[in-house]
């Protein structure tokens, strides 16, 4: 097996030498992506968008599909439906030739995590076929969940008709048309990030992988994703490929702590519709290089550290310290300055006490919002004392009249 570290050495040498080959290439414009139809990139920890291109544009998904296809058997796992384990079957119509495959046979006998591999590291299409069958009953019942999941988790501009990604036909009033399965670079990113989320472990188990072996079939193949030999810390995720689509890619690579990163991270790319493989190499890996180079990911406030001071009816004497209930990061430019601004809620104390009394938001010189925290009273208002409480609704001694919570004495108010 090749040395993963040694390899990516050789590789960035070669592609930085390209790199510089290129005419008028410098950080800035290396960091605008001239390749990728459509693109996003997204820390994990805090959301925050780096950078984004046409991110709502709708365009055919490709093999980025099999992501959703491998949430659903993770999925059906963590519910004990099916296992690891599993020996599937393959069925006649599992067979497939078309693109990237295994080899498989029908009444061949595979372990699920066999096929599972299979398809996320050489994007075997015969093996997307075959889970989706084994997971969901059938085709029509697995691409059913497919839909219905995108939708439960926020994927606005997807449909899926398959769960591989090939070009395929459905019939539309007697008639066959040939559809392929959409959704657009935000999409993805969603997608990825739910799987990171969920299953980070599980996943990258598969997809950092550097190769694809099946003695049986005679398959000793590279992790198509070209981002993994060369950047250490890349550790998925999957690409995807037809004309209509063009070069696909969804990438991730952790952070670490340290080098100016005050905590460790993760960034989540995508990338679509490039002309050319070496296209979309270019794209995912100069704006990771860009964004590893110049974003940083800061604390901006620990764990219950104040953050301000809530004048309780504008009186000077009777104040909360409004603390955030995790620690606070950002992912932030070292050029940039945000401005820092406290956006307060109206809360009705009886009806819903534990709503956050206020938002701290940052926005970038441009006064477009970045990053905005929940901040609250180090402990929860429906966990008060009776005189706090009292305090808090501006109630005389036992009185229950509704008031109202100031910043200060002339600032807008808030129902308590």
């Amino acid at each position: 097996m090749i040395n993963r570290k040694k390899a990516s050495k050789i590789l960035a040498i070669g592609l930085c030498l390209s790199l510089l080959m290129q005419t008028g290439a410098n950080a800035a414009t290396r960091y605008h992506d001239s390749y990728s139809r459509s693109a996003i990139v997204s820390d994990m920890d805090t959301n925050r968008i780096v950078y984004e291109k046409n991110a709502d544009h709708v365009s055919p998904m490709a093999s980025l599909t099999k992501m959703m296809t491998l949430l659903l058997t993770f999925d059906a796992i963590s519910q004990k439906k099916v296992d690891y384990k599993d020996v599937v079957k393959i069925l006649p119509s599992d067979v497939n030739r078309l693109g990237t495959n295994i080899k498989l046979n029908a009444g061949d006998q595979i372990r699920l995590e066999e096929l599972m591999k299979g398809m996320m590291i050489v994007s075997a299409n015969d093996a997307a076929l075959a889970i989706s069958h084994h997971v969901g009953s059938s085709y029509e019942n697995f691409i059913a969940n497919m839909n219905k999941k995108a939708k439960e988790i926020g994927m606005k501009n997807t449909v899926f008709y398959n769960p591989n990604g090939l070009p395929t036909s459905v019939t539309v009033n007697g008639k066959s048309v040939g559809v392929e399965n959409k959704t657009s670079a935000r999409d993805v990113l969603i997608l990825s990030k739910y799987l990171y989320s969920r299953y980070p472990h599980q996943l990258t188990e598969i997809t950092n992988m550097s190769s694809y072996v099946n003695s049986k079939k005679a398959i000793n193949k590279q992790n198509t994703n070209p981002l993994l030999p060369l950047i250490t810390n890349v550790d998925g995720l999957k690409t995807g490929f037809t004309d209509a689509a063009g070069y696909c890619l969804a990438y991730s690579m952790k952070i670490d702590k340290g080098h100016g990163n005050d905590s460790s991270n993760r960034l989540i790319g995508v990338s679509l519709g490039a002309t050319s493989k070496e296209n979309r190499k270019l794209a995912s890996y100069n704006t990771l290089d860009y964004i590893n180079k110049h974003y940083k990911t800061k604390y901006l406030f620990k764990k219950n550290t104040p953050v301000d001071k809530a004048k309780i009816n504008g009186i000077p004497f009777v104040k909360f310290d409004l603390v955030p209930s995790k620690d606070l990061y950002l992912i932030q430019k070292d050029t940039e300055k945000l401005n820092k601004t406290i956006k307060y809620n109206r809360v009705d104390i009886l009806k819903n006490p534990d709503q956050p009394l206020a938002n701290l938001v940052y926005s970038d010189s441009q006064g477009n919002e970045v990053a905005s925290f929940d901040i609250s009273t180090k402990r929860p208002l429906s966990k008060m004392h009776f005189l706090e409480k009292c305090l808090v609704s501006g109630c005389a001694i036992v009185g229950i009249f509704t008031k109202y919570i100031t910043n200060n004495a002339d600032g807008p108010q808030y129902t308590f």
